[in-house]
């Protein structure tokens, strides 16, 4: 369900840190083997024999506390394993021994961004930039710190000054790349990332980036050979892995059984080596008391996942179950602070590494561990893979098995996974709630009751989904659409149609398909999120994506009146639009084909009567339906929990 431009990516953000190389001003106490033992510290450095360094390291500081070469490369080891606090002290003895070094400096600065002090952070960079104006490393830090505050004109800055001190700088070729993507700059951002990619062949994060900014772009194929070349060339790298996993989800030419195999295969090399063998857990195995429940996610924040969590975690039955949140995101806003409010804890899991995550929830006693992200943007799947909890659930945020089976259910329905072939392509066991696997929390904004259709006389389809599921396959049936019904307009809005290169590729597409351009109206992102929902008043009828359906735009659709057509396909990320409509009994309005799918959406263009039926009664189906029966819902997902929790009670915990 997540908004594409969420899906999991590789940032180079990584500082460009420099291990001195220098003996440093010794105190005048201070040995004159002192030299000698850094540089034989420093040699096992270099050669990558780390605990050989820092026990070398730690000798040299023995004999000379503040040595500042030393302390800059023993913080670099420390903060390498996440050993800030002591790290922090080691700078600030460098810094204080030798202030006019602007590498301690630059240094200094990535650590304090790691700790999030962010000011401090910028003024070590900044004073690094003062002492060395051409110091390309630290205009890039500074970026990367710039960046992290949401500062993000500075950061472009930073990264335009980096390349023009160094053109061939791999690593800020590839974070200007992500920071153009970010910006639905895409067409620029491919540029930057195929720079990066000349510059330094070996390096992932710019591959990985590629390949995510052509599946915005919507040129799923070209992601998927990125990914899988990359693949080759960095087999463990379990992001680009889980990339390509998601990608496979738009496409329509690759078995369902293969994708299946694709996620097996991520977790096989990624997670499965993670999961402790013989693992055992404290927690009391009594059926019926008050369980402990853990939501990992990082969309705590006003994303479509909150849409649908957010009343859930609002409605628990707090008698018998405690709702712990887990972000592992930064993000923060208005959302955020319900939520914090809702739960009963809110234990934020960022910078911390997977084994220390997992450390941190077991010792909380969580019960039921629940993964709301799968393979996007930010997801902890490596924590529940060393299974903190003794029942791990998968839900909401990713329309397809996670592959691993340290994850025991994933929570779904009847529909969206029809018993039989669905049971196959999971390697968690399926758990089908009863009404929907939904629980839609409506926006508060007024409907427009009457479609455009009866004052314009002209028909509007629309789809309001990212352009990463407007693949070719959709763009012919479209295409088709507007053949059958002559007078009718077609309005694509997304935050990647603000690029002019994706734009002009989707209007050459409706083009080749002999469909007027001006026909098709391509609108970018709507900032004001009224302004976006006020966009559907100028919609008759949405047209869901195949075979990865909407989600989020399908709920707002309908509650903004307008009937939405979708194709049900044979996996549940083509099965999700018959989900939703089957719970707010609108079974009609599913096709089971091509076909029948155009067919459909052109009888509805010709009916306006139906069409102006549909939209008055619209909000009140909604409101009468499961989607939006927040207390209903919660109370059977409850009851699945429980039925979880005394499986694993009964087989002796």
């Amino acid at each position: 369900m997540k908004k594409n431009s969420r899906k999991p990516v590789a940032k180079a953000k990584h500082p460009q840190a420099s291990a001195a190389t220098g003996g440093g001003r010794r105190s005048a106490t201070a040995p004159a083997s002192c030299a000698a033992a850094f540089g034989v510290a420093l040699g096992h450095h270099q050669a990558g024999r780390i605990a050989e360094a820092e026990a070398g390291y730690r000798a040299v500081l023995h004999l000379d506390p503040d040595h500042p070469h030393a302390n800059n490369n023993l913080a670099l080891i420390l903060r390498g394993r996440g050993g800030h606090a002591e790290a922090l002290a080691c700078y600030r003895r460098a810094v204080k021994r030798t202030p006019d070094d602007p590498h301690l400096h630059s240094n200094f600065g990535c650590l304090l961004v790691d700790m999030g002090q962010a000011a401090e952070a910028q003024a070590a960079l900044r004073r690094a930039i003062e002492l060395q104006p051409d110091y390309a490393e630290a205009h890039f830090n500074l970026g990367n710190a710039l960046r992290g505050a949401n500062d993000l004109d500075g950061a472009l800055a930073c990264y335009t000054e980096a390349l023009r001190l160094k053109p061939d700088m791999a690593a800020a070729l590839s974070n200007m790349g992500d920071l153009l993507k970010g910006r639905a700059e895409l067409s620029r951002a491919v540029e930057y990332f195929m720079a990066a990619l000349r510059a330094a062949p070996q390096m992932p994060e710019p591959c990985n980036n590629l390949g995510e900014t052509l599946k915005e772009q919507g040129r799923i194929t070209e992601a998927v050979t990125v990914f899988q070349k990359g693949l080759g060339v960095h087999p463990t790298h379990a992001i680009m892995h889980s990339n390509l996993a998601f990608a496979l989800n738009y496409t329509a030419d690759v078995p369902v059984e293969m994708i299946y195999r694709v996620h097996r295969h991520w977790a096989e090399r990624h997670a499965d080596p993670l999961l402790p063998a013989g693992r055992a857990h404290a927690n009391d195995p009594r059926p019926d008391r008050k369980l402990r429940i853990g939501y990992v996610s990082p969309d705590f924040c006003a994303h479509s996942v909150s849409f649908f969590v957010e009343p859930v975690i609002r409605e628990h039955d707090r008698a018998a179950f405690e709702v712990i949140c887990y972000p592992c995101s930064g993000r923060s806003d208005a959302v955020t602070e319900r939520l914090r409010a809702a739960a009963d804890r809110w234990v934020p899991i960022v910078g911390l590494s997977d084994e220390a995550a997992a450390a941190r929830i077991e010792a909380d006693g969580i019960d039921i561990l629940i993964d709301l992200a799968g393979h996007t943007a930010e997801n902890r799947l490596l924590l529940f893979a060393r299974k903190p909890a003794p029942v791990q659930v998968t839900w909401l945020g990713y329309p397809n098995t996670t592959g691993m089976p340290a994850i025991d259910y994933r929570l779904t329905d009847g529909v969206a996974d029809p018993v039989g072939l669905a049971d196959q392509l999971s390697a968690e066991r399926l758990v089908r709630l009863p009404h929907g696997f939904h629980c839609y929390q409506p926006p508060v904004v007024a409907l427009q009751p009457r479609p455009p259709v009866l004052d314009s006389g002209v028909v509007t389809f629309g789809s309001f989904n990212n352009t990463s599921k407007v693949t070719a396959e959709v763009v012919r049936v479209w295409a088709e659409i507007l053949k059958r019904v002559p007078n009718a307009r077609l309005l694509l809005k997304s935050r990647q149609m603000g690029d002019d290169e994706t734009r002009a590729r989707y209007r050459n597409s409706f083009i080749t398909h002999g469909i007027d351009p001006d026909r098709v109206e391509l609108l970018a992102r709507i900032p004001a999120a009224d302004g976006h929902l006020r966009a559907y008043d100028r919609l008759d009828i949405a047209l869901d994506p195949f075979p990865y359906n909407g989600t989020t735009t399908t709920c707002e659709a309908l509650w903004m009146g307008v009937p939405v057509v979708t194709l049900a396909g044979r996996s549940h990320v083509a099965r999700v639009g018959a989900s939703l409509l089957t719970n707010v009994g609108l079974e009609e309005l599913i096709a089971s084909d091509e076909a029948e799918y155009i067919a459909k959406a052109v009888a509805l263009a010709g009916d306006p009567a139906a069409l102006a039926g549909l939209r008055a009664g619209m909000r009140a189906r909604l409101e009468a339906s499961p989607l939006t029966d927040h207390k209903g819902f919660t109370r059977s997902l409850e009851a699945a929990l429980r039925a979880m929790w005394r499986s694993w009670a009964e087989r002796g915990g």
